[in-house]
């Protein structure tokens, strides 16, 4: 099934079986999660997977998602691009107590009634690669946004503040 065109659902253990890779692009649009995440939803994610039964008899596939997102710099908080590249590696398991059991070397998808909701699977990892925080490079930011996230123009430099414990040396000298 090497097309554009990917499923909505797919059988692990159909692909598996017969050995199929998949690939293709999803737009980002349609994942509301990650939708929610970013400061645009704009582009798409290309997506390849490739199925098979292991040594072991499990069900897995290995492949890649890559995109490129835009999230909000937390420095001047306009948008940012940040590639995303995640190399996948799964096992296929029927519920919770079977993911316990899969190898360290996989990361578990439950299959709901044999199949998986393939845009949900590739919103989840996609959510799992967002950096937690993401900034331009220091030259790329909004320099007004600069002056005002910095908490040094607040303040005055000609302000000199008087030492809180000036106090305490006046009481050390007069009890002396």
């Amino acid at each position: 099934m090497l097309n554009d065109t990917l499923p909505k659902y797919f059988d692990p253990r159909k692909n598996a079986a017969h050995e199929v890779t998949i690939e293709g692009r999803m737009l980002l649009s349609v994942f509301p999660e990650l939708s929610a995440a970013l400061a645009s939803n704009e582009g798409d994610a290309f997506v390849h997977l490739s199925f098979r039964v292991d040594e072991d008899r499990r069900y897995i596939a290995t492949g890649s998602i890559k995109s490129t997102v835009q999230v909000e710099c937390q420095r001047c908080l306009e948008p940012t691009s940040v590639e995303l590249e995640i190399d996948l590696s799964i096992g296929f398991v029927y519920d919770e107590d079977h993911a316990k059991n899969l190898p360290g070397d996989y990361d578990p998808v439950v299959m709901t009634d044999g199949e998986v909701v393939l845009a949900d699977m590739v919103e989840q990892e996609l959510l799992l690669a967002l950096p937690i925080v993401a900034y331009h490079p220091e030259s790329g930011c909004n320099p007004v946004a600069l002056k005002y996230a910095s908490s040094t123009d607040d303040a005055p430099d000609d302000e000199i503040k008087p030492n809180p414990f000036s106090i305490l040396a006046d009481l050390k000298v007069k009890k002396n």
